[in-house]
């Protein structure tokens, strides 16, 4: 009997043992990424030799398209591009084609642009769905105590010409470890479905991630997972099949060739390559097509035009 009574206290310790917090990297985690900082030089970087030279594939054809700052692919329609304006307009995204004709705008309700600066896909479908993400992620003065990711539905849309509503967003609030930063460029790795943000004026530029999933009741606290070593990030994108990452500034477009498995923080331990790139007056909207073999960039700006890179 004292046998038996000492294996039930055993068991119920057991059982009653704290797990770790959801939240936190562990060793259980084949994703858990530690801080590092990149140092190898961003001097005499090749280009890729894959690419050919960007052309100009059309102009943008939306009079109201004036700021595009965040741009990314349609997930069922190769030939349609999603992209918004920079803060100071309201909540709604544009479709063009990837010629800049205008196909409609879309408000999305319980969303805000407070100083919007990127846009994301996530391209690994989460119970049937495929997320778009609006990051209002912008803080040219860094005062601003949190940041807001607004995620939603994509919705299929037909090509009718009539602007539209989606459904309502989710709002995530995030903070910094270290204090505000001003932020411009994004992504979703559709690997794990976490979300990482790329500082733009820090004199090099911070990668803090958001681990997936995304908690909307409360304010979560972004993980600080590398330091690059070069400044002004203005756009970036992950390819569909998360091979291919790409941060710009407003003059160069370095691309990450990511191997099977590897994070994201790996993938950036290794000096980049560069894609070719026209130069734009306010280039900020990169994003590559869905099946990864072309990419475009956008200005902001009236009228301006759609440039294409694509593989050889």
């Amino acid at each position: 009997m004292r046998h038996l009574v000492w294996i039930l206290m055993g068991s119920f310790l057991f059982s009653c043992k704290p797990e770790a917090p959801s939240d936190l990297p562990n060793s259980k985690d084949p994703w858990a990424e530690t801080y590092t900082e990149m140092n190898y030089s961003m001097g005499g970087i090749p280009y890729s030799e894959v690419f050919n030279p960007i052309i100009e594939n059309g102009k943008l054809e939306s009079t109201q398209l004036t700021e595009a700052s965040g741009l990314v692919p349609c997930s069922y329609r190769s030939d349609w591009l999603y992209a918004h304006n920079d803060g100071g307009d309201y909540n709604r995204y544009f479709i063009l084609d990837t010629t800049g004709k205008h196909i409609k705008s879309v408000i999305v309700p319980y969303s805000g642009n407070r100083d919007m600066e990127d846009m994301a896909i996530d391209h690994k479908p989460i119970d049937g769905h495929t997320y778009i993400y609006l990051g209002d992620i912008g803080d040219n003065d860094g005062k601003y105590p949190e940041i807001k990711i607004y995620r939603f539905k994509e919705e299929v849309f037909t090509n009718n010409g009539r602007d539209t509503t989606t459904e309502k967003a989710e709002t995530y609030t995030f903070v910094y470890p270290d204090g505000p930063r001003d932020a411009e460029a994004m992504f979703v790795d559709p690997w794990t479905h976490h979300l990482y943000i790329f500082t733009k004026r820090d004199s090099r530029t911070r990668v803090y991630k958001a681990r997936y999933p995304f908690d909307a009741t409360r304010t979560t606290t972004l993980e600080k997972v590398a330091q690059l070593p070069f400044s002004g990030v203005v756009g970036g994108d992950i390819s569909a099949d998360g091979k291919n990452i790409v941060l710009k500034t407003y003059l160069q477009t370095f691309l990450w060739e990511r191997n099977d498995t590897e994070t994201i923080v790996s993938a950036f331990s290794r000096p980049p390559k560069m894609l070719p790139y026209k130069f734009e007056k306010q280039g900020e909207a990169f994003c590559w097509s869905s099946d990864a073999q072309r990419y475009y960039t956008i200005s902001e700006g009236k009228n301006e035009p759609i440039y294409m890179g694509s593989r050889k």
